[in-house]
């Protein structure tokens, strides 16, 4: 058996399953045995049995109108209006309330802000959380190794861990790569290997371990909670691409087209009886030609065709002579017959419809505010009331997720020494109604 190091609560414990933990002094951790001896220091942690989820993922998310909408509603109202400074304080009541602090009364947090392109950041991190329940921000430091001079985000879908280390039972670093595959060379050209610290660790751990190690860029995950997951969080709303909704709402379009593109348009059967001929040409006909019965058929039917399509022509009527064969059955001369339209009837429309809303009910999104309606009901949009009630609840649910957000900004704050009284959020989009606001929207911390 292998030994599995436990740093604070849950970096790696064995009651949550992380695979967290990344370094520090032995004497900070507190060793516990595993069942079973996992990894070693020279293989990537795969993402899927073919190490390509996140791509396969996204291949079919991309394909779905309703998960794009969907998760565009999580990314937009998890990030509001956007990443606010404020302080908590007292007023001359002694109520605590949030004083907003404008960027501009801080030149060096000011400077760093519009340096790192900060607002575009918190954008690229907020869609890797909501889409994969994880993000990857990239810190470097500056040559004293004594502030973090820069920050930006590694997009989720390229980077690998590294498998645990079973001698030290910890992630020593992440992997960074375009165009992941089975037997990517971790060691090759295209492959950038990037050392991983803990993100419990606060600033002076952090500061402390890198000059120990001589680091001067690392990647501090921020990820959801984990459940059992050892290395990638397994998220939530993806059961509809293991259970197949996502599957079924792709498949309907794509079947539709297909219906499209092969099947003939055609409105009318037009039956012309070979008696039509006999009884219209009586004796001549026998001596026509194969040439000339072929001219006379085809004049016959250019000239029903033009007098069946157009919108000039809607509602008219043939008329033919009915007469007896020889075998004394009636026979129409011409017939024409309507041809049933198989697109007419909308099928499998509705189970499109129940798919994606299954797919926005898995992310959280009531579908009133994409302007769905509930399968089985009347499929009518909500009405303005039901969609701001529908956006506060959502709206409500994103303290947690913001928690996790904002600790890069944290670790950034403590590690420069800026004002530690200085907290970081993002400002809420109330929708309010006409009457109490001309513009519909208010912002609120």
């Amino acid at each position: 058996m292998g030994k599995f190091i436990r740093h604070g609560d849950v970096a790696f414990g064995l009651g949550s399953g992380a695979a967290f933990a990344f370094g520090g002094s032995k004497k900070d951790h507190t060793v516990v045995k595993t069942e079973k001896q996992v990894g070693n220091t020279n293989k990537v942690a795969k993402w899927g049995d073919d190490n390509q989820y996140p791509q396969k993922f996204l291949k079919a998310l991309k394909l779905n109108g309703a998960g794009g909408a969907g998760l565009r509603v999580l990314k937009s109202t998890h990030y509001g209006q956007g990443f606010h400074l404020y302080k908590d304080e007292a007023n001359d009541e002694g109520k605590r309330d949030k004083r907003i602090i404008s960027l501009k009364d801080n030149a060096e947090i000011n400077t760093f802000h519009k340096f790192n392109k900060m607002n575009r950041f918190w954008v690229e991190s907020i869609a890797d959380l909501e889409t994969f329940y994880i993000a990857y921000p990239e810190f470097i430091l500056t040559n004293d190794q004594k502030k973090i001079h820069s920050v930006r985000r590694q997009p989720t879908a390229k980077i690998r861990f590294q498998e645990i280390n079973e001698r030290t039972g910890i992630i020593d670093n992440v992997y960074f790569c375009h165009n992941w595959t089975y037997n990517t060379d971790v060691d090759g050209d295209y492959v950038d290997k990037i050392p991983v610290i803990d993100s419990y660790w606060h600033a002076d751990q952090v500061k402390e371990y890198c000059k120990e190690k001589g680091i001067y860029k690392f990647i501090m995950p921020i990820f959801y909670p984990l459940m059992d997951e050892t290395y990638y969080p397994s998220v939530d709303w993806h059961a509809v691409y293991h259970n197949g909704w996502l599957d079924v709402a792709n498949s309907i379009p794509e079947y539709k087209k297909h219906l499209f593109e092969n099947q003939l348009n055609l409105k009318y059967m037009v039956y012309i009886s070979e008696e039509y001929f006999l009884r219209m040409y009586k004796n001549e006909w026998e001596d026509y030609s194969a040439e000339k019965k072929k001219l006379v058929r085809d004049q016959l039917t250019e000239a029903i065709d033009d007098h069946l399509s157009g919108n000039k022509n809607a509602g008219k009527s043939i008329q033919s002579v009915v007469y007896k064969d020889m075998n004394g059955e009636w026979v129409k001369g011409i017939e024409v017959t309507a041809i049933d339209d198989v697109l007419k009837d909308g099928s499998y429309l509705p189970e499109a419809s129940a798919a994606n809303s299954e797919i926005m009910f898995s992310m959280g999104v009531d579908p009133s505010l994409l302007g769905a309606g509930i399968p089985g009901g009347k499929m009518n949009t909500g009405s303005g009331s039901d969609k701001r009630e529908a956006f506060s609840i959502l709206t409500s649910m994103f303290k947690t997720k913001r928690e996790i957000t904002l600790e890069p900004w944290n670790l950034i704050r403590d590690y420069n020494g800026w004002d530690p009284d200085l907290e970081g959020d993002f400002a809420n989009t109330e929708l309010t109604t006409l009457d109490k606001n001309p513009t519909g929207t208010q912002t609120t911390m």
